[in-house]
């Protein structure tokens, strides 16, 4: 699933090369993506000018200004394997559902499993469809963040993934954070003191900004814009690296199962659950 690095990618390419453009066709091969219905859609956006866009977590808010001066607000969640992109020359197979015509720059949404969704909203910043998510985990501020967190009781790997506590946090980077802060993905919140909340929160952060540089972490299906591979795989510690060696101890990462998720940690560096 794209995370935030990922998302924050897609939403800076895609005004780069779109903004000041007009949406001026849309071509819909599966309308299930499109809520309230293709038709809505197509009705308020199709005329209208890019004019900005907002992230927040794992969603990004498209900014138009309509033909009659009315603004217009788009949401996409790409969730499991939406693609947003452009590429030369490319033919659109099965898994493109949506194809939009920015005055003559093709702009493709594709999406294996079709659970992503780009919807109408009525507000660019807090709409009522993104009331159940919390803060964007790279803009929290500490004190927040340990409102929302602190005294918690289940592990805090499932506080991470937990988007309406902070959002923008995935499987991936909740491993690396956590591996990075030195806490083990089973200990609670409850147990640990403030000092070690607000490490986690600065290695989240980190980590997120890393990533951010470096386009994400693809392992299946994310692509940039352009269609290019996130480049984030190299850099990580522990995710996907179960029963190699620590690159800092040397111990053998171990795997469980933490709020459903594959989870990968290091017993060297992190511990017990207790300990954090």
């Amino acid at each position: 699933m794209p995370e935030l690095p990922e998302v924050e990618n897609v939403g800076r390419a895609l005004l780069e090369n779109l903004r000041g453009r007009r949406l001026t066709g849309m071509t819909v091969r599966f309308g299930g993506v499109l809520e309230p219905s293709p038709r809505a859609v197509r009705r308020v956006l199709v005329g209208a000018r890019l004019t900005d866009l907002h992230r927040r977590g794992k969603y990004l808010i498209l900014h138009f200004e309509r033909q009659d001066g009315k603004p217009a607000y788009l949401m996409v969640h790409l969730r499991m394997t939406g693609q947003i992109f452009i590429l030369d020359g490319y033919i659109p197979d099965n898994h493109v559902h949506v194809m939009l015509d920015f005055e003559g720059l093709p702009v493709h949404y594709r999406d294996i499993r079709k659970f992503g969704r780009l919807t109408l909203v009525e507000d660019g910043y807090q709409p009522a469809a993104m009331a159940h998510i919390g803060p964007d985990m790279l803009t929290v501020r500490p004190r927040e963040w340990l409102e929302r967190i602190a005294g918690r009781l289940a592990p805090v790997k499932a506080c991470l993934l937990d988007q309406g506590i902070a959002s923008g946090l995935g499987n991936i980077y909740v491993d690396e954070s956590l591996f990075l802060a030195r806490v083990h993905p089973l200990a609670r919140p409850i147990d640990m003191d403030e000092a070690t909340l607000r490490e986690v929160l600065r290695r989240a952060k980190q980590v997120l900004r890393l990533a951010i540089r470096h386009g994400g972490t693809t392992f299946m299906n994310f692509t940039n814009f352009r269609g290019r591979p996130g480049n984030f795989r190299r850099k990580l510690r522990v995710y996907g690296r179960a029963g190699q060696e620590c690159r800092d101890c040397g111990a053998t990462l171990e795997k469980i199962t933490v709020a459903g998720r594959g989870t990968v940690f290091c017993p060297g560096c992190q511990g017990e659950p207790g300990e954090a």
